[in-house]
């Protein structure tokens, strides 16, 4: 089974989104405007 991690941290001008594994990895990372 393939578990994922999604992470959203957002501010008034962003938002910085991560995927992690089950082991913590980064998978990707993106910022949004």
């Amino acid at each position: 089974m393939l578990v994922l991690f999604i992470g959203d941290d957002w501010a008034e001008d962003h938002h910085d989104v991560e995927v992690q594994d089950a082991t913590g990895r980064r998978l990707a990372a993106a910022r949004l405007s």
